[in-house]
């Protein structure tokens, strides 16, 4: 038998060093045909030999010499071990496992075997416990050899040992088996124990994403590792379906924080999604969605109609505050348009009418959902509110104008002279701004007033109630007293200068002709005639 060929399979040197010494027993035993007898061999050790004994088929020696290695084990069914720790454990988690026995017969000495998978778990601590001593070295083998003795013997439960393992971070295998097999001592005899087995899950801690979609599209620069992306959609996205995909199936999602279909409000919407590993870590997703706002933003009164605009105020779409009397009203009609038609109204108003104080709100709210109100108070009285004027003045007007408030129509005659002259002021009878008169006719020149022409004046309370006062102009006709006069006085003197110059030419004739008596009589009758004609025409 060429031992280096058979020993070149086994790298690790302990066993070369072991395996060597059997080979050398084997020899010297068949050469002397003596009984040789190994030093006490673990649970390990007797494994490795055993298949050892069986590659190099040598089952005659086999069997010879597992009676020789084995001449004082027998098994305790009254002795037991056992591998105390966790179940379940997780990724990058730390875990330990008590060797623990319980001996009905004293013992000193205590070995084991321990196979696990490497792949998932490192060895990083052996610790004695209980005056166990034990010069066990830390190893990436599997199974691992555990020796350890006490100077006292011990009869009862007691633990040996506990053993830390690392779960490794990229650990796969959900499920694992721990293997103990052991046996104890007792002097120079030892005892096989039971093969204890122990079922450890691994959960994974991966709880990451794998992909993030919105409606169907992945999110632009998707990365397991970013955690917050900012997504722009237009307006017309109402909502938006979230499709989140894990990284570890073995993972879930918290509830409520998983893919689900969202409802988009206008601007800003935040949405988290919660991973939970299977070892129970969690890890957030932030989704931040901007919906683009292009909603009007108008929100203002376009008028506002009181009892079919019977009542009146004198509206502006920036103020928000009217106060209004009103007279005796036992309701209210309230009609308001808003400038944007896409804006909508709502009237709030008392159903009956009381004396006193009463309100009227209506709030306009815009398409993007912002509100105004416009707040009506009414002052509800029931005395009289006088729309009389206290005074009206015409500047400019030669006569003068006699204004009695209870009197509405005046006639003033119009004369050339008083155009772009008269000046119309009118002025209430009340201090109260509930009494106004119509601005147009609060102060009116006259260059455009000529003859029929007609201004009126409108005192008014928003209550409806109302009074007009109306002036007429109208031609003057009359003749001027003055004028007739001075016409009379040069129409008389008129008649004495023809009356003289008839008178000279008459004397003037008589000298230069003489004729008859009666001649000169006729012709001065004649004369006579032509001048009472004359005198009566001019009189005429």
């Amino acid at each position: 038998m060429n031992k280096n060929e058979v020993l070149q399979d086994y790298k690790n040197q302990e066993e070369r060093l072991l395996l060597a010494k059997v080979m050398d027993k084997i020899d010297f035993s068949k050469s002397r045909n003596k009984i040789e007898n190994t030093d006490f061999l673990n649970l390990f050790e007797q494994d490795l030999i055993d298949k050892f004994m069986k590659k190099i088929k040598l089952y005659l020696s086999l069997f010879i010499f597992a009676v020789l290695l084995s001449p004082c084990i027998v098994l305790a069914e009254d002795t037991t071990n056992s591998l105390d720790g966790p179940e379940l454990t997780s990724q990058s988690e730390t875990i330990s496992y008590d060797i623990k026995i319980n001996a009905q017969t004293a013992i000193d000495g205590y070995e084991a075997a321990l196979t696990y998978e490497t792949s998932s778990f490192e060895l990083i601590g052996i610790e004695s416990k209980n005056e166990w001593k034990g010069n066990n070295k830390l190893t990436t083998d599997s199974p691992i050899k555990l020796v350890f003795n006490r100077e006292n013997e011990y009869t009862g439960e007691i633990v040996v040992a506990t053993l830390r393992f690392k779960v490794k971070e990229d650990a796969s295998k959900t499920d694992t088996i721990f293997t103990l097999e052991g046996l104890v001592k007792s002097g120079n005899v030892a005892t096989n124990l039971a093969k204890v087995t122990k079922n450890v899950a691994i959960k994974s801690n991966d709880n990451y994403l794998k992909d993030l979609k919105l409606n169907g599209k992945s999110v632009t620069n998707f990365s397991k590792d970013t955690y917050t992306y900012s997504v722009q959609m237009p307006s017309i996205t109402a909502t938006v379906a979230i499709d989140a995909v894990l990284n570890d199936q073995t993972a879930s999602f918290v509830d409520k924080y998983g893919s689900r279909s969202e409802s988009l409000a206008y601007g800003e919407n935040i949405f988290e999604i919660k991973v939970l590993s299977a070892s129970g870590r969690e890890r957030k997703y932030v989704i931040n969605i901007t919906r683009e706002d292009n909603r009007g933003t108008n929100n203002d009164l376009k008028n506002i109609i009181i009892n079919s605009n019977k009542v009146k105020i004198n509206f502006d779409s920036a103020t928000t505050l009217y106060t209004i009397k009103t007279y005796k009203l036992d309701k209210i009609d309230v009609a308001a348009e808003a400038t944007d038609p896409k804006a909508t109204v709502k009237i709030d108003k008392p159903e009956k009418f009381e004396i006193g104080e009463n309100k009227v709100t209506i709030t306009v709210t815009s398409e993007d959902g912002k509100d105004k109100v416009y707040t009506l108070i009414f002052n509800n009285v029931d005395y009289d509110i006088d729309t009389s004027l206290k005074n009206i003045e015409i500047f400019g007007l030669d006569e003068d104008f006699n204004f009695d408030p209870k009197v509405f129509d005046y006639e003033i005659r119009y004369k050339a002279k008083y155009k772009d002259t008269l000046v119309i002021k009118a002025e209430k009878n009340t201090t109260d701004e509930e009494v106004q008169i119509d601005e147009p006719l609060l102060e009116t020149t006259s260059k455009d007033i000529k003859s029929g022409s007609v201004v009126k004046i409108r005192v008014y309370s928003l209550d409806g109630t109302e009074s007009m006062y109306t002036i007429t102009f109208v031609k003057d006709n009359r003749i001027n007293f003055f004028l007739l006069l001075g016409l009379a006085i040069f129409l008389v003197l008129l008649i004495i200068f023809i009356r003289l110059f008839i008178n000279k030419n008459k004397e003037k004739k008589q000298k230069e002709t003489k004729k008859p008596t009666t001649s000169k009589n006729e012709k001065n009758q004649e004369d006579l005639e032509k001048t009472k004609r004359l005198e009566k025409v001019v009189k005429q």
